[in-house]
């Protein structure tokens, strides 16, 4: 795994042993940020982070700052580590919570996000929880979601309408837009 492009790119990220975080394949990536601005600026939020992979390729791409979010506490130590192989640590907060208490404080901050990741345990299915509680007047481009290709989720999802829907083998990235028509 590693960085695909920006000012880190090449750069490895180190991933865990075992099957608990499942990071996002360097084809997906590529392609899941081939959908969205080339040049990233702003904030992002990368719930589900595991590796940080996908909020470490947003820094490296112009994304002024990222917001990693895991609450897994070793998921939170590797991507510190990997923030930390890319010098990125003042450019990024790592929250060790579980998705629903950082929305929250996501939307206690007054804040607006560029774009938020969304790559959730497969087997929990919150793709459609996590767009319904986004503060979606505060999601600039969108929200990207990683997911199995056999999952079929809804085009209109709370206040985001699909915009994107790509299909890479087995797996699917979807795209969600405001319906409130802000855009980077």
């Amino acid at each position: 795994m590693r960085i695909i492009a920006g000012r880190w790119r090449g750069i490895p990220l180190e991933s865990p042993r075992g099957s608990a975080v499942r990071p996002t394949t360097d084809r997906v990536k590529e392609s899941m940020f081939n959908l969205i601005p080339h040049q990233l600026e702003g904030l992002v939020i990368d719930l589900f982070a595991g590796t940080g992979a996908l909020g470490i390729e947003a820094l490296s791409r112009g994304a002024s700052r990222a917001i990693f979010v895991d609450k897994d506490p070793r998921s939170a130590r590797l991507v510190r580590g990997n923030l930390d192989r890319v010098g990125a640590l003042s450019q990024a907060e790592v929250w060790v919570v579980d998705w629903a208490r950082a929305l929250r404080r996501f939307e206690a901050s007054q804040e607006s996000a560029a774009y938020v990741f969304v790559d959730p345990p497969y087997d929990a299915c919150l793709w459609v929880p996590v767009l319904r509680a986004l503060p979606a007047a505060r999601i600039l481009g969108g929200v990207v979601c990683e997911l199995p290709a056999s999952l079929d989720l809804p085009d209109e999802v709370g206040d985001f309408v699909l915009d994107k829907a790509r299909r890479y083998g087995d797996i699917a990235v979807r795209i969600y837009r405001s319906r409130f028509g802000v855009e980077i």
